[in-house]
């Protein structure tokens, strides 16, 4: 499998599908017109990874989602949950400014349906 990567825009954001380091890697804002357009690839990705790969490190680092976005993360979140509930070996990292509430309080919401180990990463300790 090739890595995928997918510049941001103004509406969308970076997303880094890394085979080889098995990283997932969304950063930006996400608010596209057609969020599912934008979203459903990554979805069929993350199925054909898991078909030969057993481990994965999803690190979200994202300052804005719309609902129609919050609605495809939570589609994918599921199923990563799914892989990992069937045995997958798989993480997340959810990046977050101190100074923007928005973002750690989407963080704890996602974490809040899914069985990941869920961790809280402030970008202020990264730097």
């Amino acid at each position: 499998m090739n890595n995928f990567v997918v510049n941001n825009t103004k509406s969308t954001p970076y997303v880094e599908f890394d085979y080889t380091n098995k990283t997932l890697i969304f950063k930006g804002e996400s608010y596209p017109e057609n969020a599912y357009n934008f979203y459903e690839p990554i979805y069929k990705l993350i199925d054909e990874y898991f078909e030969v790969h057993e481990e994965l490190s999803a690190n979200f680092q994202l300052s804005y989602i719309n609902t129609s976005s919050t609605k495809c993360l939570i589609i994918l979140l599921d199923k990563l949950n799914t892989n990992y509930l069937d045995g997958k070996k798989i993480n997340i990292n959810w990046y977050y400014d101190e100074e923007n509430g928005f973002d750690y309080d989407m963080g704890q919401d996602f974490k809040m349906d899914i069985d990941i180990p869920f961790e809280f990463i402030s970008i202020s300790d990264e730097e």
